[in-house]
């Protein structure tokens, strides 16, 4: 059976959230008053992530700059060889910045893997574009996640975070960490924690056996 893997970017990949870190670097203060909107499920995060994006005050040699002191998870470029060692096809798909995940993803050496995130496009001197390819109907996110698995038959998801909850329903597969696990375990569903890219790239050759067998048979079907 062919496997398809799918990986969040932000707290995932990265140790750290880089929208937030982006906003808190360089946005108007007004950017957490739409946290909060967020935070309390008033609105979606793809007009949180408009709203905040309209807020930054940033050039474009700001913050490549900003990005390329975001620190990436040890193993990350491993995982990516790993992947293609194996021939495991890997996309990654992310709610936040495509601009920032193509920028890290260069740096540490990964390239030709499909990035499925918001489009973040610079207009003027400092100001700056967010635009929503990959959203879709009854869905508040940027990118709708589940679309994305479900329209690709992905087997198995690498996430940790909210944006991450929906897609992990519907994956044969998760490895989870951070709040995605904790929300997994609360609801007794089934992941695989991990901490670290060192871990998942240690179950990779077995990732079949990993899959309950009703999965696999349904996808053979």
């Amino acid at each position: 059976m062919s496997l398809i893997l799918t990986c969040d970017f932000d707290g995932t990949l990265t140790l750290k959230d880089t929208v937030d870190a982006i906003l808190e670097a360089f946005a108007e203060p007004e950017w957490t008053e739409v946290e909060a909107e967020w935070a309390a499920g008033r609105i979606g995060s793809r007009d949180c992530l408009r709203r905040q994006t309209a807020l930054l005050r940033v050039t474009q040699q700001e913050l490549n700059a900003f990005i390329d002191d975001i620190a990436v998870d040890p193993d990350a470029a491993g995982f990516f060889a790993d992947c293609g060692r194996l021939g495991l096809p890997v996309q990654v798909v992310s709610d936040g910045f495509d601009w920032v995940v193509r920028r890290v993803l260069a740096r540490i050496g990964v390239r030709h893997t499909p990035i499925i995130a918001n489009h973040l496009t610079a207009v003027g001197e400092d100001r700056w574009l967010l635009q929503f390819p990959h959203a879709a109907p009854q869905c508040g996110s940027g990118v709708c996640k589940c679309a994305v698995v479900k329209s690709a038959r992905t087997v198995v998801h690498i996430g940790d975070g909210r944006s991450d909850a929906c897609v992990a329903d519907v994956a044969d597969l998760v490895f989870a960490k951070g709040w995605l696990l904790e929300q997994r375990q609360q609801r007794g569903l089934p992941a695989i924690g991990f901490e670290n890219f060192a871990e998942v790239r240690a179950r990779l050759a077995d990732l079949e056996a990993l899959i309950p067998t009703p999965a696999l048979a349904q996808r053979i079907a």
